[in-house]
């Protein structure tokens, strides 16, 4: 099994996705930065709440289909012409009913949710965007294409955080082009990835008379999974609402600032639960039990290392990077974070094992629960301690995540608590082996027991 875990196909994907996400976040991070600069504590309150607003409606209007594409190619259910054809149906449908809903909610409010104006009207822009991207760049995930995943990615964080940098070099930032900005890069991320993906499977005919029963397949597996990542983002998420409500836009600015600072910790359980979900969904179910908690407590250690790293270094690269609007009041908070964030990437890993399994149901219950504790801990905390109480509630929440996520995943595999999440001195026998690759000295038996994962789908059903 040593060889599963350390084979090279898995370590490769894991590196070449790791290195992406430092270049994605990078970016990411990045962008704040210039945002933090150009618009001020208030501005990029105002700009973080009509981001995460695209977002929630995006993570709606995409129906739960990206998850169900990425699950149905690794199976082999479908092939990846039928699931390309429902999915390119699905966003047209959504992206007019994104328009209708915004056209409408634009009359009678005068254009007025969290921004204003000419600015509010951006939403048509930014919503279909968003919905492309997940439905699109899952065909990417689904066939483990990494590379080109992560060039979408980076196609998209260059072009907004060149964009921007020069819309602040001529003093012309503000949130209304910072948003432009920003719905212009997922549209060309869109464009890229479309690209890619459609050559050798567009069947035009197909779009116009999709394959419905195989739509409703894709959406009744998705959904399931989709409703847990809209209660997953709206435990991220949900406080800037309340902080708006409670303390101020600045007061987003500044708990923005530290949940980006907070959240790049995400880096690495993010590249290996993205390697590791398609992987677990082809693999055996007994590899897949014997594999899952080796990660989850690698995962863990590195995750708990990488946190007292950045507590360390914050306090400089606060005032340094963004300015004296966000420290000392976004250092606090940080901190504050780290035990929520630490948990959830554990989270993430036993919660690929859970949708290889088919049982993704059990995620979603998971992360409502946690929502449940958020909504309560949030509007207790974040009266009483501002964006210090919304940093205790998600923590709370987070772990809340991983306590109910260890339990469903202890009942599927039947593995103990202690093995997915205490690391073990026996451990060490994988870093060895990944060091001795690294220097070239890769033994017979590592290279013949990777396995590999299905790049391409056939043209017609199985």
């Amino acid at each position: 099994m040593q060889s599963t875990i350390s084979g090279r196909g898995f370590l490769f994907n894991v590196n070449l996705v790791f290195l992406s996400q430092v270049a994605i976040y990078g970016l990411a991070f990045i962008l704040r930065v210039i945002l933090a600069r150009g618009l001020g504590d208030d501005g990029l309150g105002t700009y973080s709440l009509f981001f995460v607003a695209v977002l929630v409606a995006g993570g709606i209007g995409n129906l739960g289909i990206g998850l169900g594409n990425v699950y149905f190619l690794n199976k082999g259910t479908y092939s990846y012409r039928t699931l390309l054809a429902g999915s390119l149906t699905a966003f047209g449908v959504m992206s007019i009913v994104g328009w209708l809903v915004i056209g409408v909610w634009g009359l009678l409010s005068g254009a007025e949710l969290f921004v204003t104006g000419e600015t509010y009207w951006l939403y048509g822009a930014a919503l279909p965007a968003i919905i492309g991207y997940t439905i699109f760049t899952s065909f990417l995930h689904g066939s483990s294409r990494f590379v080109a995943l992560s060039l979408v990615a980076i196609v998209q964080g260059v072009i907004a955080v060149i964009g921007s940098g020069v819309l602040l070099a001529l003093d012309s930032l503000d949130v209304g082009s910072a948003i432009a900005v920003w719905s212009v890069s997922f549209l060309a991320a869109d464009v890229v990835t479309l690209a890619i993906i459609l050559p050798g499977h567009l069947d035009v005919g197909r779009i116009f008379q999709p394959p419905l029963a195989v739509l409703w397949d894709q959406i009744k597996y998705g959904a399931q999974g989709q409703a847990a990542n809209m209660a997953a983002l709206f435990n991220y998420r949900f406080d800037l609402f309340l902080v708006a409500a409670f303390v101020s836009t600045a007061g987003v600015g500044q708990y923005a600032v530290a949940v980006g600072l907070a959240e790049s910790v995400w880096w690495i359980s993010s590249a290996i639960s993205m390697v590791l979900l398609p992987r677990l969904t082809a693999m055996s179910r007994a590899d897949a039990d014997e594999v899952t908690p080796i990660i989850c407590r690698n995962t863990l250690l590195i995750s708990v290392l990488a946190a007292g790293g950045l507590i360390a270094v914050s306090p400089v690269a606060i005032q340094v990077l963004f300015g004296a609007d966000f420290y000392p009041e976004s250092f606090l908070p940080l901190v504050l974070l780290m035990p929520g964030i630490i948990a959830a990437s554990a989270t993430r890993v036993l919660g690929s094992y859970l949708f290889s399994q088919g049982k993704i149901i059990f995620t979603t219950f998971a992360t409502f629960i946690a929502l449940g504790v958020t909504v309560a801990a949030d509007l207790v905390l974040i009266p009483l301690w501002e964006i210090e109480g919304a940093a205790v509630a998600s923590s709370i929440a987070y772990t809340v995540a991983l306590v109910a996520t260890v339990y469903w995943y202890r009942r599927e595999s039947g593995r103990g608590i202690a093995e997915a999440l205490l690391w073990r001195p026996s451990d060490i026998g994988y870093y060895a082996a990944a060091l001795k690759r690294a220097l070239g000295r890769r033994s017979e038996d590592e290279e013949s027991g990777a396995e590999t994962l299905p790049q391409d789908e056939p043209d017609e059903d199985r």
